[in-house]
């Protein structure tokens, strides 16, 4: 791939829409409908934890964990997410790619960021690690509609090997690029539920049990206790698939203030239909997440 290539889009026409002004109506939308829900006044915010899944599932989550920072302005963006692609230790960042595109346009790619995570340790430069990778490229359009002014981004996936000590290089090697003009967005759905992905830890009162389920995930989050989330996955084998990112989001320094969750969901509430279900929540984590103003 020459260098100043763009990555994407990957899932544009099936997990959200391929146009540009339908996209552009459905995420406004789905904003919108979001704001409708949403509690009072929005703190400011510095890291999100937002769903990836196809739009007509996690879209309302998204749009509700997005809401925290529309009309903000931030510098840099680091997108953290794991690789459902590739089974590598470690975490890839683009090596000669200069964008990412959705059918919104292109996000850039923070080129000063990429090469300084290079020499790190555990880190891999490769575009095709990317190319094919939904996590990541379905939070874009959100930043896009939501962001003001432009924001450059420094894509980071979490392979599929990775492991707690890895997301803990990951944290300390994006430390030295965060501040109050930097968001963490972590891409991540949560509880996988049914044969269809390997996990039923039980069969009967699904709803109530898969909800304290991702609660005691999401608890330890809030909290902002990284040992603690990363015991209670281990212990409960809860399929989160984006768990080693957000290891890596809870070792970062800094934070002094709970995270909260925004809102949560299922796929098994929205269609009735409990042999399957995959969780969605949006978390945000108040303004001091990182390094220096």
């Amino acid at each position: 791939m020459r260098h100043g290539s763009v990555i994407g889009p990957a899932v544009a026409g099936t997990w959200y829409p391929g146009n540009r002004e339908e996209l552009a109506d459905t995420v406004d939308a789905l904003l919108t409908a979001a704001g409708a829900r949403s509690e009072g006044p929005r703190t400011p915010v510095t890291a999100l934890i937002a769903p990836h899944a196809g739009f007509a599932y996690s879209g309302a989550i998204a749009a509700s964990t997005f809401l925290t920072i529309q009309q903000r302005s931030f510098d840099r963006v680091v997108l953290l997410g794991p690789s459902h692609y590739f089974a590598f230790r470690g975490a890839a960042i683009p090596d000669a790619a200069g964008a990412c595109r959705t059918p919104l346009g292109d996000m850039p790619i923070d080129r000063e960021a990429v090469a300084a995570l290079r020499g790190e340790r555990g880190f891999v430069a490769d575009d095709r690690m990317f190319e094919p990778e939904h996590a990541l490229e379905a939070e874009l359009p959100f930043l896009q509609r939501t962001l003001h002014g432009d924001a450059s981004i420094v894509p980071i996936l979490l392979g599929g090997r990775a492991s707690h000590e890895d997301a803990t290089l990951v944290a300390r090697a994006i430390a030295p690029l965060l501040s109050t003009s930097t968001l963490v967005v972590v891409s991540s759905d949560f509880t996988h539920f049914g044969p269809r992905f390997g996990y039923e830890p039980f069969k009967d009162d699904v709803p109530a049990r898969l909800r304290a389920l991702d609660m005691g995930a999401i608890a330890a989050i809030e909290a902002g206790d990284a040992v603690a989330f990363a015991r209670y996955v281990e212990t409960t084998r809860a399929t989160i698939c984006g768990h080693r990112a957000i290891d890596a989001l809870l070792a970062l320094p800094g934070r002094t203030a709970r995270a909260r969750l925004v809102e949560y969901d299922t796929s098994g509430r929205m269609t009735g239909t409990w042999e399957h279900s995959v969780s969605y929540a949006g978390i945000a984590f108040p303004g001091n997440v990182g390094g220096a103003a």
